[in-house]
């Protein structure tokens, strides 16, 4: 079963960062008990105009494959064309990374800090 602790989805997030574009939203990586006091991570991504964080982890034990959960939110959400334009910016970014993550995890061997090339 691949691994991802917190440490190896800060590189990741680092890789993928330093080759995309520029977007205000705030990628970070949280420690996230997996069971068992395992340290899985969680990457959260905090977009300039939606009121809730977004938040990507493994579909499951073993599966490389990635999901994203929207936080809920308070109140209706309401913006100008402009706002919107900047949130599909950012949700085409989620996606990117969402698809990132799942590629290296693909790639990642069980026990390995490392990934094989892409």
């Amino acid at each position: 079963m691949p691994y991802r602790s917190k440490e190896l989805l800060q590189q990741w997030v680092r890789e993928f960062t330093a080759t995309s574009d520029d977007l205000p939203s705030g990628i970070e990586v949280l420690r996230h008990d997996g069971g068992a006091g395992a340290d899985t991570g969680l990457v959260v991504m905090r977009m300039t105009d939606l009121p809730s964080d977004v938040y990507l982890y493994p579909a499951g034990p073993g599966d490389p494959n990635w999901e994203v959960n929207f936080g809920p939110r308070e109140r209706n959400l309401t913006m100008s064309a402009a706002k919107l334009r900047n949130l599909a910016k950012e949700l085409t970014r989620a996606a990117a990374l969402c698809e990132f993550l799942q590629t290296k995890s693909a790639h990642h061997t069980p026990g390995s800090q490392h990934m094989t090339a892409m």
